[in-house]
């Protein structure tokens, strides 16, 4: 039995894709020494899930093979995917997410990576060219701010220097919901002053696959990038202005969403629109006060920013 407390993670961000630090793209450079490497933001108290590998060994039989006889042969490679869920201690993993910083080149890119060091309590590995393909922040009163980062990578090698003593950040202030909007909320210039809950997601989707002459995933180039915000909030029900967001009209209306602060990070996402069939706008409660639950998508060229 390993207990939770022998198992840690801690990251670099690379120069060149599965690099490693300072190494050439696909070099695998593992770490020279803990001090390379920089400790994650403070981990929610549940699962975690590290990147891996797994060889696909088929059991074939053929003519001839004595029976209950089957030779394995390995036909190819599945990628496993990381989960990290995490309290907002900083805009690192957001800026990452949009492409913000570190910038990307944008589409038909390959994306900005990191390396992961981890333990599972038997034994250290590295993951190489790790780069994110859906960024999840959440929030709801009287709670921290959670972060969930679920990731792709390039390959995973048993190898990796020992870890720093503080592996996790448990000196930084974590987000709580009551950092969301201190500043203001605003939907085209309308301001939110009451907001009930939010989730924000970024989805990033990569050319995938291990390519001719190598089982490892080389060049996910980045393909398009998807973002919606889910709301629920209360307004004044008389004004208008707002009002006129949710009105059935054949113009396009296309909305500004700012943020001040998004938790550890001021947020603004322009060029967005109410999703079809996701938002509530046409129902009256039963008693007491409209809350209102909207979803926002992409309605034209989308920019986002975190200044």
């Amino acid at each position: 039995m390993t207990h939770s407390v022998d198992m840690k993670y801690e990251y670099y961000p690379e120069t060149n894709i599965g690099g490693g630090p300072a190494g050439a793209a696909y070099a695998c450079t593992v770490a020279g020494s803990a001090d390379q490497l920089t400790p994650v933001s403070l981990p929610y108290n549940e699962d975690q899930t590290m990147p891996f590998i797994e060889y696909l060994q088929e059991a074939l039989e053929a003519p001839g093979q004595a029976i209950s006889t089957k030779t394995t042969m390995t036909t190819g490679i599945k990628y496993l995917d990381g989960k990290l869920v995490q309290h907002m201690q900083n805009g690192t993993w957001l800026d990452w997410a949009l492409g913000i910083a570190p910038a990307e080149g944008g589409a038909g890119t390959v994306p900005k990576t990191f390396l992961l060091q981890w333990t599972n309590g038997l034994a250290t590995y590295t993951s190489y060219g790790c780069y994110i393909k859906k960024y999840t922040l959440s929030g709801e009163p009287n709670k921290a701010l959670k972060e969930t980062i679920e990731f792709g990578h390039y390959k995973t090698e048993e190898e990796g220097p020992a870890f720093d003593a503080a592996w996790y950040d448990a000196s930084t202030a974590v987000a709580n919901f009551e950092d969301v909007g201190s500043t203001t909320i605003t939907i085209e210039g309308n301001a939110i002053t009451t907001l009930n809950s939010f989730e924000l997601r970024i989805e990033n989707e990569y050319s995938e696959g291990p390519h001719a002459g190598s089982y490892y995933h080389k060049y996910p180039y980045l393909m398009k990038r998807n973002v919606e915000i889910d709301m629920e909030f209360e307004t004044d029900v008389y004004d208008e202005a707002l009002d006129a967001i949710f009105a059935t009209e054949a113009a396009v209306t296309t909305l500004t969403i700012v943020f001040t602060p998004l938790g550890k990070a001021n947020f603004q996402a322009d060029m967005m629109k109410v999703k079809n069939e996701a938002t509530n706008f046409n129902i009256i409660p039963e008693k007491g006060i409209k809350k209102w639950k909207t979803t926002f998508e992409i309605g034209g060229v989308g920019a986002f920013t975190t200044p």
